[in-house]
């Protein structure tokens, strides 16, 4: 039988929606993307692991991709929160860039974030608040 599913359970429950998946084409995706049913469930708020399966033999190289977009997003982001910086609470700003602090306490912020911004019409707001979760 195939010997992914241990260590894609294990995966999920230490990682739960913060999990990004690379997957290679083979039993994985087979047990990952046997649609219409599949094996990761999503959070009363709607977030899960993130799948995807590359067709082919290139899953290191996709993955990394992922990274690199992740990494992207959040070095845009940095750089919008700081050009809004004088308008946000400096402890929340500080926060923000930190990443010592647990998920849940996390989007707890982002949530502050996105209510300050809601208030803001500027389109430095508007950018940081659709990009706020990286």
């Amino acid at each position: 039988g195939c010997g992914e599913t241990p260590y894609i359970k294990l995966l999920t429950q230490l990682y739960g929606d913060r999990l990004l998946i690379a997957n290679a084409t083979g039993c994985s995706s087979i047990y990952g993307g046997n649609l219409p049913t599949t094996p990761y469930t999503t959070t009363p708020d709607g977030h899960g692991p993130a799948w995807a399966n590359s067709l082919f033999e290139d899953n290191a190289e996709f993955g990394l991709g992922f990274r690199l977009t992740v990494d992207q997003h959040r070095q845009r982001t940095i750089r919008l929160l700081d050009t809004l910086a004088d308008r946000l609470p400096v402890a929340l700003v500080k926060a923000l860039k930190s990443d010592n602090v647990t998920i849940k306490h996390q989007r707890e912020q982002i949530a502050e974030l996105r209510s300050i911004l809601a208030t803001d019409n500027s389109e430095a707001a508007r950018q940081l608040a659709a990009s706020a979760d990286y």
